[in-house]
């Protein structure tokens, strides 16, 4: 019901901060008389000049950096504090004084609970209060789900950030804590119950903005699918089932699950290696002793010229113990059954109801067409890898790819490429700061919106090297918040992910204070004075008051070495950090009433849509020649050397999207109605599944999918990255081929797609931005739709 899912690869977001809404630029131009509008504008391009390069040097210098952030400049009480000569208080993350220490989280989360608790009052006791408070129903529990989710967001970030492990700790507790108590909500009766009383008033339905219709759906979906709705000893066994999934998923994804742990062979057979590394195998007895590991396992796949020894490497590294095996099918089993419990055939159909798929079904027709649209690709791969083999092992004779020749080979031809085309390196033209620089004047040029860098309060971040940006839109003003905390450090995670700390949502019309009607009488002046009485912001141009949003995005690139040489960036992490502000603009952006379909609180198989669409820009010449440039000359980037790199990223990718199609079926059918059945065996599913759509042969006796860990996190829904790959290589076309720069279209895609969040239905948003012939065969979102979005195929 109140969806807590902020930790997953999706990024599924939350939350936002009150902010005020201030433009340096508009603020500067207020001053300038009327009757000089040439200089007005002038001047504000200048300013906005001044920012932008501000922007990457903040991110490139560290001498620029160090000065923003001991407060040399009078902006922030960090700087005016220091002129002062007073040492700084901490105003806490974020800007909340609850997470100055580590004993305000235990605080905020005590407070919490206290909070949410009236709120659930209010709701429980709505239907003998009259319409007017049936009417409020469905806000008041968004912001019960806001009140809870803005502290359990928070702490889920900086248990995953923080460096002092007092601070993890504690946020780590509050996280527990909160958690614990929201799922107690989550099956709780009497809420459902007012809801439902409330979605079958018509007269109260009638008065519901579309925003709210979709919020209360989404509210009483997922009190639904928590087994609310079911009688009091089926809702027991669905409590059990739950906790039995959990305990089989951790076991799954912690087990080791290889019964071959290391191939014995003699060193002589090892050609192809280094001998550095032949020696380092080699152990006393005179024999090479190889881990089935994936670092090892893949250096023999790679360069191992013995194919007797590829093959006994294969099938050790995906080898399978008994007991990994039966964990594996005792979790989809006991998945089955939960969707059974619920009155569902499957439990792809109880997961794929609130999805654009809709049902385990079409997701199949999506995957089946797709196989069949990208065979081309795989089968002119797989001839490459044939002909490589026919004359390197000299037959004349028709070959046979197997599952252990393909890394080898396709190391061999890419060598061979990369020979006969080679490319002068690239990331000197990708410094962290030219690549911010470069999002921002793209989103101006898209979106009208760009960054300017924020000064940052004592005790604000978590990190020295954080960065703090506003997000100012030349219409409306700062719409939000973002930190960077974009460079590596000691036990900081590797990946790069987006965070949601706040997300957006209309407060001026919450009504908290007679939440107190609910409160102790002897409590209610010490809780009244803890209510948030800052009211939100407003945003010109819309009606009412705004909590803005707050984000954070993490990657893990090199810490600059010095001024004059700051992090440079691979093509691949331009990408990342292009994909991830995909996520961030949808969090800008996604803005609604209601905080439970903000953002990006919209469906799995969406939410990947405006990440992955960001990435095709990359490649594009008009957007490079915004930001890419040599640092040290300024120098723009020959769009060749992008080009060079791109043709040979594309080789053999046809055989990758294969692989990749064929994970997102096996997930598909482990997760279909055969779970349950008595004789339901994952070696055998999986070895079918390979003879079908498999690009090799060979892999009859391995069992993989124990290690295909996804399966848990993302039980079927790992089709859903393909799906949005589709779909954003349509939209690319439809609207930013031709032009990427185009405000129009950009303009278009932010207010049919990105201002929604999941406030619509996202077959009409994709709908809204494509030509009609398109929209008109996939907006009713049915499974021609979705055969319809395979056809389309995935661009290798």
């Amino acid at each position: 019901m109140l969806r807590l899912t902020a930790s997953n690869r999706w990024h599924l977001a939350k939350q936002y901060a009150k902010i005020c809404p201030t433009n340096r630029s508009f603020r500067y131009l207020s001053n300038i008389p009327a009757q000089a509008p040439v200089a007005a504008a002038q001047a504000s391009n200048a300013d906005l000049k001044h920012t932008d390069e501000h922007l990457r040097m903040l991110f490139d210098n560290s001498n620029v950096w160090n000065q923003e952030r001991k407060g040399s400049s009078s902006n922030g009480l960090f700087g005016k504090l220091k002129k002062s000569g007073t040492t700084p208080a901490s105003v806490g993350l974020f800007n909340n004084p609850n997470f100055a220490t580590a004993a305000g989280f235990e605080q905020a989360a005590s407070d919490t609970i206290e909070r949410a608790q009236l709120i659930v009052e209010r709701i429980w006791r709505a239907p003998e209060n009259g319409e007017n408070e049936m009417r409020k129903v469905v806000k008041n529990l968004d912001r019960l789900s806001d009140t809870l989710c803005c502290v359990i967001d928070m702490a889920e970030f900086i248990r995953n950030a923080h460096p002092d492990p007092t601070i993890l700790d504690a946020a780590n507790n509050a996280y527990s804590t909160l958690c614990s108590y929201m799922n107690t909500l989550n099956t709780d009766t009497r809420l459902h119950k007012v809801l439902s009383m409330v979605m079958r008033d018509q007269n109260i339905v009638s008065q519901f903005t579309p925003d709210e219709i979709m919020t209360a759906k989404v509210f009483l979906r997922d009190f639904e699918k928590s087994g609310i709705h079911l009688p009091n000893e089926q809702r027991s066994q669905f409590v059990g089932l739950c906790d039995e999934i959990i305990q089989l998923g951790r076991s799954f994804v912690q087990n080791n699950p290889r019964s071959i742990r290391q191939i014995k062979v003699e060193p002589s057979r090892l050609n192809g290696l280094s001998s550095s590394t032949i020696k380092s195998l080699t152990h006393s007895d005179g024999n090479a002793y190889i881990g089935t590991d994936y670092t090892e396992s893949h250096a023999i796949l790679k360069y191992a010229k013995d194919e007797d020894v590829r093959r006994e490497m294969y099938r050790g590294m995906n080898s399978a113990t008994d007991e990994s095996v039966m964990i594996l099918e005792a979790l989809m089993r006991r998945r089955g059954e939960l969707g059974e419990l619920v009155g569902k055939e499957s439990y792809g159909h109880l997961q794929l109801q609130d999805k654009m798929a809709k049902t385990p079904e079409n997701v199949d027709a999506f995957l089946n067409t797709l196989v069949k649209h990208q065979q081309p690709a795989v089968d002119a791969d797989v001839q490459l890898l044939k002909a490589a083999k026919a004359k390197i092992i000299g037959s004349k004779e028709p070959v046979e790819i197997m599952a252990w020749d393909r890394d080898y080979y396709m190391n061999i031809l890419s060598a061979s490429y990369q020979a006969v085309h080679p490319s002068l390196p690239i990331s000197p033209y990708f410094s962290v700061g030219s690549v911010m620089q470069g999002l921002s004047r793209l989103f101006k040029n898209m979106y009208g919106i760009h960054f300017e860098p924020d000064s940052i309060n004592p005790g604000e971040t978590w990190h020295s090297q954080v960065r703090k940006l506003k997000v100012v839109c030349e219409n409306e003003g700062t719409i939000g918040t973002m930190y960077c905390d974009l460079f590596a450090r000691n036990g900081k995670g590797t990946n790069a992910a987006h965070y949601t700390v706040r997300t957006s949502r209309r407060v001026d019309d919450d009504d908290a204070i007679n939440d107190l009607a609910y409160a102790d009488p002897s409590q209610r002046e010490r809780i009244h004075a803890t209510l948030d009485t800052s009211n939100g912001a407003q945003i010109r141009g819309r009606q009412g008051l705004y909590q803005l949003p707050v984000i954070v995005l993490t990657c893990d690139f090199p810490t600059p070495r010095s001024n004059s040489m700051p992090t440079l960036l691979s093509f691949y992490e331009v990408e990342t950090l292009f994909h991830e502000m995909g996520h961030a603009m949808h969090s800008m952006l996604g803005r609604t009433d209601f905080h439970n379909v903000a953002g990006t609180r919209c469906a799995t198989d969406f939410v990947e849509l405006p990440s992955i669409l960001m990435e095709h820009f990359v490649s594009d010449p008009q957007v490079l020649s915004l930001f890419a440039s040599d640092y040290r000359t300024r120098e723009p980037l020959p769009f060749e050397l992008v080009k060079t790199y791109l043709d040979h990223r594309k080789r053999f990718s046809g055989i990758d999207t294969n692989y990749q199609i064929v994970m997102a079926q096996l997930d598909q059918r482990y997760h279909s109605p055969i779970a349950v059945q008595k004789e339901f065996s994952a070696a055998k599913v999986w070895h079918q599944l390979q003879n079908e759509n498999g690009a090799f042969r060979g892999g009859e006796n391995s069992m993989w999918p124990t290690q295909f860990t996804h399966l848990f996190g993302y039980g079927s829904g790992y089709y859903s990255y393909l799906f949005d790959r589709t779909l954003a290589r349509r939209v690319w076309q439809s609207c930013f081929e031709k032009n990427p720069l185009d405000r129009e279209n950009g303009m278009r895609f932010r207010e049919q797609v990105l201002r929604w969040g999941g406030a619509r239905d996202p077959w009409e948003c994709v709908a809204s931005v494509l030509d009609e012939r398109d929209a008109a065969t996939i907006v009713n979102g049915d499974q021609a739709a979705m055969r319809q979005v395979g056809d389309w195929g995935i661009d290798v």
